[in-house]
């Protein structure tokens, strides 16, 4: 396997500043559930009313906390910074982001460059991309709760089902230990620039 041909997918997050941090949290603990092959009990969490599966590792839900709350204390950040992009506005303003999740295996190195050990080679990749809407009334508070709610779900069954269907280039276990793929939580820094629908288009507020 090649690690320039090593499948990647794409998935879609949308929340509000205060339900951000329980939607990544769901979606990658949903990732992780899928594709860490030790033995575990299921756990589940509530998340806006579902409940999703994760692994009950505490290396695991640290780093995972660890880059939600990075990735909301940078979308804060971006907030509270003006901005004076050119062109029309964007709809009631929007965060953007992405987090990806890769997994790797531990390749020997070939010995001809005198060099021993192994390398770790990316086997699949999660790409989460994040948009965090920012309502400014009641009603369109609403509308984004019901929308990051119905996101929330549909990105937990594409998840499920690409995981389920994309089997054949799992690389095989040969190593004894608890957790035989290493694995990295990758962020790209939130934005403000604006898209080409606002987040209130997109979900049908006007």
């Amino acid at each position: 396997m090649d690690e320039r041909n090593s499948p990647e997918f794409t998935l879609e997050a949308f929340a509000d500043p205060n339900t951000v941090r329980d939607v990544l949290r769901g979606i990658l603990q949903t990732i992780f559930f899928l594709r860490y092959f030790p033995s575990v009990v299921p756990q589940y969490r509530d998340i806006l009313g579902i409940d999703l599966p994760y692994v009950p590792q505490d290396e695991i839900d640290t780093l995972i906390e660890q880059r939600v709350a990075t990735f909301a204390r940078q979308l804060e950040t971006e907030r509270n910074q003006p901005h004076a992009h050119p062109g029309p506005p964007n709809n009631n303003g929007s965060g953007r982001g992405q987090i990806t999740v890769q997994f790797f295996e531990k390749r020997r190195r070939k010995a001809w460059y005198n060099m021993r050990g192994d390398d770790e080679v990316c086997w699949e990749s999660w790409n989460v991309k994040v948009t965090v809407a920012e309502p400014r009334t009641d009603s369109e508070r609403v509308k984004v709760r019901q929308a990051t709610e119905s996101t929330l779900r549909k990105t937990v069954m594409k998840t499920l089902t690409l995981a389920n269907t994309n089997k054949d280039h799992l690389p095989p276990i040969t190593t004894a230990e608890s957790n035989p793929f290493p694995y990295q939580i990758n962020i790209n820094p939130p934005s403000q620039k604006p898209m080409e629908s606002g987040w209130a288009t997109r979900i049908g507020i006007y």
